[in-house]
């Protein structure tokens, strides 16, 4: 008599991200329910590779940063590239082509949520805009059905991911970048099929399912005949998990408009509840039949679509020629160097040549990467916000490695703008990253490699002005001491809690008193442009509504301004690691304060402060004289004519009024960059001398955070513009 299978339950912490499973595998056990035992096997990946635990942490920052975030948006349909691999030992396992294609329809059906069992039983159902197709390139570029066929004498490939390679009888994957690999096969067991999470190894990165469980006819077996197998693992593949987190109520699957649950369903039981709500046993990551089956919801969706933000895990897919007119291949206009090209949209086998030689000025970026360099993007646009170079992501460059690009500028002044899709900067949390604009004598015009998801440097070249220099001012994990933060009381305390703080130590807030502050040393600040606070934090009890803030202080604490407010159920949940950067404009003085102080309301509720990174941006002047400059006029710091910008309301969900004082009469540049630095709107603001008002309707906006830069040609201000409901 076949025993029945062992069932290992893991309980997943939501964020709690070291239990976080590489692989879901899942079983047909003799009742004919689903069930999963995939600890063993996830065990086995991290002995092999200890880093990817921190690979699958990023994953997850990264994740939730672009779900709160309303302006992380990628826009259109995603098409993923499939190559399916079919290893069989029978005639029955060498499924035909007419199943295949069922299984492919049935994905793009339920995907796209246009499956005939859809129905309005849960409001939140999505369509997730991602689609698939049999890929029609193979890897050496020659036409291809999409399918391969491999004789194996392997009788039953288990869950040792033996069917991913040639000599182990399987079939060695496509690359990972370029396609969805799934291996249809006799897994044996009752096993129906596992899927790999992100972050895991490339070589066998894709599904695996077994024959009896793939489309809707030829070998397809009853209850799991519909298709939905498939459909439940690319959810793993594109980080969805069991829709009851693999844990009880306390626990959940990180998605939001999902009810909570404490265990799988099994059949189709409809009314079924738990944790006080009725159970979406009609969700594909429950274990419902497939017949019972029907949706995915928003919120699964835009954890899915997170993957393909710049810099995201499964971004590669989205430039992959494997579907030729279907997929979304390189074009040369896309203003991004890809595919074979040798510059940006020049050159390679189907670009134009690119030109050769610079008349004009020569400018040089060397580019260091951190541990992620898939996570850095970087533009270089003029003073009118067009793109003039561009790069990223760089998944093929290795931590510590760097590249230099060189761009060919008339005089004038540009905006360097360096992203990260994960929100931590290219330094210093994981490896050493940076970055250096220097002009053709060598000369620094910027650099930098500490910040948040994002940073602009302005660059002049023969005409005049300013820039700035990016300069580390202060950073502390609390493992040894305050440093220059200070104790505010009997609720501001140095802590040693490593279940709360990143290493050790961190410093612990609560309460509303005079005493829940931890305030920097006075700062001299007076020559800095704008400061960034990148730093961590991680809340305990507070109660929906409660928040802490991060406040400045120009006059040695005299007074206060509040610059972000943290609120638990909007910005944070407890118990969820949370990181940000904070950049703040100036002016600032030389009694400059920082503080951090929480407004909570009771004893228990608490909020701990770590690893907080600040740095700057030091006003410099450029290094050319008036005869330097080949007699042109060159417009000193002094001659600047923006003397004061100011915006109000701030924020605002409808119109906003910016103030410009100016010495002389001036047309000024006006652009409107949201927070990944995507132009939104320009327009040439023709002041006079004196104040002018200018009325701009934000009403059209999505909520979230813009940046409004005023720039003249020899000077910039950059006013911060947050937008409501």
């Amino acid at each position: 008599m076949q025993q029945p299978i062992l069932t290992i339950k893991v309980y997943i912490m939501k964020l709690k991200l070291t239990l976080v499973l590489s692989l879901i595998i899942c079983t047909f056990a003799l009742n004919a329910q689903r069930n999963c035992g995939s600890m063993d096997h996830q065990h086995h990946l991290h002995e092999q590779d200890p880093s990817l635990k921190n690979r699958m942490e990023a994953i997850e920052k990264a994740t939730q940063k672009f779900i709160n975030n309303p302006q992380r948006n990628v826009p259109g349909i995603i098409t993923i590239p499939v190559v399916v691999h079919v290893v069989h030992r029978t005639a029955a396992q060498n499924i035909s082509t007419a199943q295949i294609n069922s299984q492919i329809t049935i994905l793009n059906d339920d995907f796209r949520r246009m499956n005939s069992d859809a129905n309005n039983t849960w409001p939140q159902a999505a369509d997730t805009e991602i689609e698939f197709c049999l890929a029609t390139v193979d890897p050496n570029g020659n036409p291809t059905s999409g399918i391969t066929r491999t004789s194996t004498n392997v009788v039953a490939h288990g869950t040792d991911d033996s069917v991913k390679f040639d000599a182990q009888g399987g079939k060695d994957a496509w690359p990972a970048s370029d396609y969805l690999n799934i291996w249809v096969c006799n897994i044996g067991g009752g096993i129906l099929g596992y899927a790999q999470f992100p972050g895991g190894p490339a070589n066998t990165d894709g599904v695996v399912c077994g024959y009896q469980y793939f489309g809707d006819q030829g070998t397809a077996t009853a209850p799991f005949d519909l298709g939905r197998t498939m459909t439940h693992e690319v959810g793993h593949y594109l980080n969805l998990y069991h829709i009851w987190g693999d844990g009880p109520c306390s626990v959940d699957d990180m998605v939001s408009d999902t009810p909570s649950s404490d265990n799988p369903n099994y059949g189709c039981t409809p009314n079924h509840t738990s944790c006080g709500t009725v159970d979406m046993v009609q969700n594909y990551m429950d274990y419902s039949d497939d017949a019972c089956m029907n949706l995915y919801t928003v919120g699964q969706r835009d954890r899915m679509r997170a993957l393909f933000d710049v810099g995201g895990e499964r971004e590669s897919l989205l430039s992959s020629p494997a579907c030729g007119s279907g997929g979304n291949p390189p074009t040369c206009s896309d203003g991004i160097q890809n595919g074979d090209e040798t510059g940006v949209d020049c050159g390679g086998s189907t670009c134009p040549a690119c030109p050769t030689g610079c008349t004009d000025n020569e400018v040089t970026m060397s580019l260091t990467f951190d541990d992620y360099a898939s996570e850095t993007s970087w533009t270089l646009t003029d003073a009118s916000g067009n793109t003039l170079y561009s790069g990223g992501s760089y998944k093929d460059q290795a931590s510590g490695s760097t590249i230099t690009e060189t761009f060919c500028l008339v005089d004038g002044c540009f905006d360097f703008n360096i992203f990260d899709s994960y929100g931590d900067g290219i330094c210093c949390a994981y490896g050493n990253g940076s970055y250096a604009i220097t002009d053709d004598s060598g000369t620094v015009l910027a650099s930098g490699g500490t910040f948040g998801s994002s940073e602009t440097k302005n660059i002049c070249i023969n005409g005049g002005g300013s820039t700035c220099t990016a300069e580390d001012i202060n950073f502390n994990n609390f493992e040894s001491n305050w440093g220059i933060w200070n104790d505010g009381g009997s609720d501001c305390i140095l802590v040693t809690d490593p279940a709360r703080s990143i290493g050790n130590k961190s410093i612990k807030l609560r309460d509303n008193t005079n005493t829940s502050q931890m305030t920097t040393d006075n700062l001299s600040l007076a020559d800095f442009e704008d400061i960034t606070i990148d730093f961590s934090y991680f809340a305990t009890s507070m109660e929906n509504g409660e928040d802490f803030w991060l406040q400045i202080s120009t006059n040695g604490g005299s007074s206060y301004q509040t610059v972000e407010t943290y609120t638990r159920g909007i910005d944070f949940q407890n118990n969820i690691r949370e990181y940000d950067a904070v950049n703040i404009s100036g002016p600032f003085t030389n009694t400059t304060k920082i503080r951090f102080r929480c407004d909570a309301s009771a004893n228990n509720d608490w909020v701990f402060i770590d690893n907080v990174d600040i740095t700057g941006c030091k006003i410099t002047t450029t290094r050319l004289s008036d005869e330097e400059v080949s007699g042109e006029e060159v417009v000193s710091v002094q001659d600047l004519s923006i003397e004061s910008v100011k915006s109000f309301p701030n924020p605002t969900n409808g119109n906003l009024n910016v103030e410009l004082n100016v010495s002389e009469q001036k047309n000024i540049q006006m652009m409107v960059v949201d927070a990944q630095g995507k132009l939104i709107d320009r327009d040439i603001l023709h002041t006079e001398k004196g104040l002018n008002k200018v009325t701009f309707d934000m009403s059209g906006y999505s909520p979230g955070l813009y940046l409004m830069h005023f720039n003249t040609g020899t000077q910039k201000f950059v006013e911060k513009i947050f937008v409501t409901h």
